[in-house]
């Protein structure tokens, strides 16, 4: 539109203009796996031949926002062996970053935290128990102070 002294006046449809779309309820993503249960310990096992970019196990998360909000970042905040493990920015997969060795801890403790993209951050984390072992027997030796709940053991049957 021009105005009668020549100079431009700016004209906008507001009709075609979408209000900037804010999450005003963000929410904090939530760890599917590994679960989280109260007493029992889960852990992954490695074996000693493991390679560089063995696949430990994956973190899996969700975030119940939507666009870009939700968009989920993984990292690895402690480990027991932070030279022995990477967490991939973007799939939560861990891997292995060395060859294992015979010098390296039989448990492993892995601190992950998921991050979404919100203004600001929301996080969870997520602990991933890791034993470095070639046998089942061999685990469960490393585990003898692991508590026993006896009455769970006096019922179960085989």
């Amino acid at each position: 539109m021009i105005h009668e002294s020549g100079s431009s006046i700016a004209y906008i449809d507001m009709d075609c203009l979408s209000p900037l779309e804010q999450d005003h309820v963000d929410n904090a993503p939530q760890v599917l796996y590994p679960v989280q249960t109260g007493g029992s310990l889960v852990a992954e096992m490695v074996p000693r031949s493991a390679d560089v970019g063995y696949l430990v196990t994956k973190v899996v998360a969700v975030d119940v926002d939507s666009g870009q909000n939700a968009w989920l970042s993984y990292k690895l905040q402690k480990a027991t062996d932070r030279a022995l493990f990477e967490v991939g920015l973007q799939n939560g997969e861990i891997r292995t970053i060395r060859q294992v060795t015979d010098k390296d801890a039989v448990k492993q403790r892995l601190t992950v935290i998921v991050e979404d993209n919100g203004q600001p951050s929301r996080s969870a984390t997520v602990i991933v128990n890791v034993v470095v072992a070639d046998s089942f027997p061999e685990v469960l030796s490393e585990f003898t102070d692991f508590k026993h709940d006896k009455e769970y053991n006096e019922n179960l049957t085989f």
